[in-house]
């Protein structure tokens, strides 16, 4: 970073006015997607419903999906139907619709779920079993029917017999609104559903051509969302609403139709595109999600709206004040200053100038304007003008200009940050390399002043003090200084040094930085902070400095909504009139880089970050969040002989669980959430002595002494949301020789035979007691020996897999984290492969599990032969399953790696073979350890699905 760039992280035009809704550059909602790679089932989702639960329900060509936010898992239909339809019954269970059959999803009793047919409840005999494709479930009071080709079918809520009525081949879409049942009929219109009979409603022959994709039901009329526009449907008849909603919304190809809890609705297409407009049909949003058509919708208990697309499911932050303007809305390059000026968003980038205009389809996009060659690097706009400074100099765009005027040019030091004056209106400080250019405003229009130089600070950040020229500067090299400056000629009057003499220990390697809090000079040198009181700087001990990890980095950005405090990985937020502050992750914790906050004039704040720009519209609405629940999801205890046993995931009133003497822990916490990146952490009272780090849902705990243990768990989402804190207290029972009364006979044993000991040794002589304390010196040196040597085994037994003798899956995953971060610091390759023995289940059923064991010794041996112990790390991933880590190693290399391990493997007396998955990656901030493992169990998956025996690459790697 050159030095004087921080200082552009110290800008901001507070508040200015909150402009109309028109007038903003709406961003693209933050979202997530999840392809065949996650759910492992085909392409292809054709229908969406959350649970009561929280969980997600998709509508998949292999069956149903089921999605807790962590785990994808899939359940078939008979005869491997398709599932067509899903709808959320009054039971809260999740009916289907699929080919010939429809049903429901009903507990397992095991934590899963189960299909069961309705066919025999609906009282379908013969061939009226031969239902073709069920294209609808509709939820009602009265309970849920389907929509088959030929028949409409009705299961009661009330155990009543099921009810069905033929519908013609011309038959549409049904849609329960307004507590009655409505479709459309081709060639007839907008009907109503009656006791059997299709009724024409008044007007709704307006429709008779025109598909109906969805209705949404508003207080007083219902709105019809068809191929040709916007309908109004009421007691009088059907018309079009006229206007840029109904042209836009005529001109695409819409499908499904959900109305959101803010009142406003979205529209998804069979082209790809989804549409969201507001309460009063003025286009919010109009976003290319790509060219597979939008097939279903549903939103969460988190207000994340869910798509169904031909290929992926999506889940987007929608509605939300959060949304991001990037690569997609065609900004270039990385920016670093924006500035809201004369209805438009302006960017200073490291591609040069650019503008984003609001548009009324809803699709803004950066206009890259041609008045530089380089890069540009901040912005400004008062008195009616736009001040930019880029490398070149200092340009101002006045009211109705086509092309900026040039006010200041140097070929080799442009204007790198902008600071206007907090006393005087008419005054920008302008930081052009290693002077500072005084800009004033005059004769209507802004003017380059008399310059002044730093010298050889290297500034890093600068504040205006308590008048016009008073200038607190820090510097990477040394202390802080104020300097006097007169703005009319540029001399400089005054000049003070604040270092170790006035309260401020200066870093070295850090040198100092300013910034401005509550009215308060503030600095930081490496990581210590400091205030200033009177003519002295103090440690600082209080927020924001000491909630960051690295205070050096630290900005504080003061807003109409609130003051943020940031560096480039951590965002922290106190609301107006609050004093607590909050940390923010607004697009998950792997979206960082914050590099500069404003508060813009059209009252939406901006973050610049390493992908764009995260915009925040206090204007736009937030649903309510239902209540996150934590719980667990398995609680397994098994002992060293192998045995396991299933306990109860949570206590029964204050009585703790009791496990066996000897037993340790697997547990699995459980927390429902759709939001990415959730993770727990532990406190073990009375055996930990602080919480532990945040990690994800799998704790082990070892065999404990007898006692009773309260295990208290927290978890958080990605965007920063926690659950109530759950606690799970179970006991630990004593062996029976750690009974009391045991323990209390064994004591008065011991006691006794001291006594008689003690009396022996009196009547020994002296040589022989000399003669014994050697000979005990030396059997205590010889158990220390033994008992470091008992230590060292105990080490090796902690990370060796005892049936393989290779490292275990806990190895593996602290050699994953240690060589994840390591290639990361160092910008080089990590490799995985996931080595899978083909057939082993067969295997062990046809020769037994311990002839099996001995196979699968024989497996890890020859793999040892093919692996450099010294740089890689062999491991057993579990059961048949050995994973191979290559530190340094290219999935290019890694695959030829993985084909020769394959070939001598194949070729090897062993009479068996293996498939391989290999996944490789340059680590990156924004990635997690575990997602090479995934991208390498994947490739060994598809290996399998090929025939195994066989390696395949992930992302797009050859397949041998």
């Amino acid at each position: 970073m050159r030095p004087y760039l921080p200082l552009l992280l110290l800008l901001g035009l507070l508040a200015g006015p909150v402009l109309s809704l028109a007038e903003t550059v709406p961003g693209a909602p933050l979202s997530r997607s999840y392809g065949s790679e996650h759910t492992r089932v085909k392409p292809g989702h054709m229908a969406l419903a959350t649970s009561p639960g929280g969980e997600l329900y998709a509508g998949n060509q292999d069956g149903v999906l089921r999605f807790n936010g962590i785990d994808w898992r899939l359940t078939m239909l008979p005869a491997r139907s398709a599932a067509h339809a899903l709808a959320i019954g009054n039971d809260g269970l999740v009916y289907v619709g699929g080919y010939d059959t429809f049903g429901r999803l009903a507990p397992d009793g095991e934590g899963g779920v189960a299909y069961e047919e309705l066919l025999d409840a609906a009282g379908l005999t013969g061939d009226q079993r031969h239902l073709g494709f069920v294209f609808q479930a509709i939820s009602t009071p009265e309970g849920v029917y389907f929509r088959t080709e030929k028949r409409l079918i009705l299961l009661p809520d009330d155990g009543k017999k099921a009810r069905q009525w033929p519908l013609p081949e011309s038959a549409r879409s049904f849609y329960w609104v307004g507590g009655r049942m409505l479709a459309r009929v081709q060639g007839q219109g907008l009907v109503r559903f009656e006791d059997g009979k299709l009724v024409l409603a008044p007007g709704g022959e307006a429709l008779a051509d025109i598909p109906l994709p969805g209705i949404v039901e508003r207080e007083d009329h219902l709105l019809l969302v068809t191929n040709d526009g916007f309908y109004r449907a009421d007691d009088r008849g059907v018309s079009r609403l006229p206007g840029p909603a109904s042209d836009l919304l005529a001109g695409v190809r819409a499908y499904t139709v959900l109305g959101l809890s803010d009142g406003s609705l979205v529209v998804g297409t069979l082209d790809g595109s989804l549409l969201r407009f507001d309460a009063q049909l003025r286009i919010r949003q109009n976003l290319d999600l790509g060219t597979y058509g939008i097939l279903g919708m549903a939103v969460d208990q988190e207000s994340g709206l869910w798509l169904a697309t031909e290929n992926e499911l999506k889940r987007l932050t929608l509605p939300s004040p959060w949304t991001h303007l990037g690569e997609d809305q065609g900004i270039a390059g990385n920016p670093t200053d924006f500035e809201w000026h004369d209805g438009a968003l302006w960017l200073a980038t490291s591609q040069g100038i650019q503008r984003m205009r609001p548009s009324d389809d809803g699709q803004p996009h950066a206009e890259r304007l041609p008045w530089t060659d380089y890069e540009a690097y901040a912005l400004h706009s008062a008195q009616g003008e736009l001040l930019i400074g880029v490398r070149e100099g200092l340009l101002a765009l006045g009211p109705g200009d086509e092309a900026p005027r040039r006010m200041h040019e140097h070929p080799n030091h442009g204007v790198f940050a902008l600071m206007p004056s907090r006393h005087d209106p008419n005054l920008v400080y302008g930081l052009s390399g290693p002077d500072v250019v005084l800009v004033h405003h005059r004769d209507g229009r802004w003017q380059e002043g008399p310059r002044f130089s730093l010298g050889d600070i290297s500034i890093y950040g600068v504040e205006e003090g308590d008048a016009a020229g008073e200038l607190w500067i820090g510097d990477s090299r040394g202390p802080v200084q104020r300097w006097t400056v007169n703005t009319e000629t540029g001399e400089i009057t005054s000049r003070e040094v604040y270092d170790d003499s006035r309260g401020l220990a200066v870093s070295p390697q850090f040198g100092t930085s300013v910034y401005r809090f509550e009215e308060r000079i503030h600095a930081t040198s490496g990581d210590v902070g400091f205030r200033l009181e009177g003519d002295r700087f103090v440690p600082d001990k209080a927020p924001p400095i000491t909630l960051v990890a690295r205070p050096h980095e630290m900005y504080v950005e003061q807003t109409p909504l609130g003051d943020y405090a940031y560096t480039t990985r951590e965002l922290w937020h106190r609301p107006k009139g609050e004093t607590q502050w909050q940390p923010l992750y607004p697009g998950g914790r792997g979206m960082a880089g914050y590099s500069s906050v404003r508060y813009g004039q059209d009252g939406v704040l901006r973050i610049a970050t390493w992908t764009g720009l995260l915009q925040f519209d206090p204007e736009e609405s937030r649903s309510e969040l239902q209540p996150l629940q934590l719980g667990m999801e398995s609680v397994v205890a098994h002992n060293e002989a192998g045995e396991t046993r299933v306990l109860p995931t949570r206590n029964n009133g204050a009585e703790p669980v009791r496990l066996p003497p000897g037993y340790s822990l697997s547990l699995r916490f459980a927390m429902v959430s759709m939001e990415s990146g959730a993770e727990f952490r532990y406190l073990l009272h009375g055996v930990t002595p602080d919480w532990s780090d945040w990690a994800d849902r799998d704790l082990f705990i070892r065999s404990l002494p007898p006692g009773d243990y309260a295990l208290e768990v927290q978890a958080r989402t990605g965007t920063g949301r926690q659950p109530a804190a759950m606690t799970y207290r179970f006991r630990v029972l004593p062996f029976w020789y750690q009974q009391w009364w045991v323990q209390a006979l064994g004591g008065l044993v011991v006691l006794g035979l001291a006594v008689t000991v003690a009396l022996w040794l009196v009547r020994l002589r002296t040589e022989r007691f000399l003669e014994a304390n050697r000979r005990l010196e030396a059997r205590i040196a010889e158990r220390t020996h033994e008992l470091e040597d008992a230590n060292r085994r105990l080490a090796e037994l902690a990370t060796e897999d005892a049936l393989t003798g290779v490292a275990n899956r806990r190895a593996l995953e602290n050699g994953l984290r240690r060589e994840w971060y390591r290639c990361l610091d160092q910008r080089r390759s990590l490799s995985v492969l996931m080595i899978d023995v083909d057939h082993f289940k067969a295997y062990n059923d046809a020769h037994g599990h311990l002839e099996g064991d001995v196979q699968l010794r024989g497996i890890a041996q020859r793999l040892a032969t093919q692996h450099d112990p010294q740089r890689e790390l062999l491991s057993r991933y579990g059961g048949e399953e050995f994973a191979l880590l290559l530190p340094g190693v290219h999935a290019e290399e890694a695959t030829r790696r993985a084909e020769s391990i394959r070939a001598a493997i194949a070729s090897s007396d062993a009479g068996m073979t293996v498939s391989i998955g290999v996944a490789g990656m340059v680590p990156d901030v924004q990635s997690e350890p575990d997602s090479l493992l995934r991208r390498a169990d994947a490739a060994l998956y598809e290996a399998k699905r090929a025939g195994r025996n066989r390696v395949a690459t992930d992302a797009g790697g050859a397949k041998v």
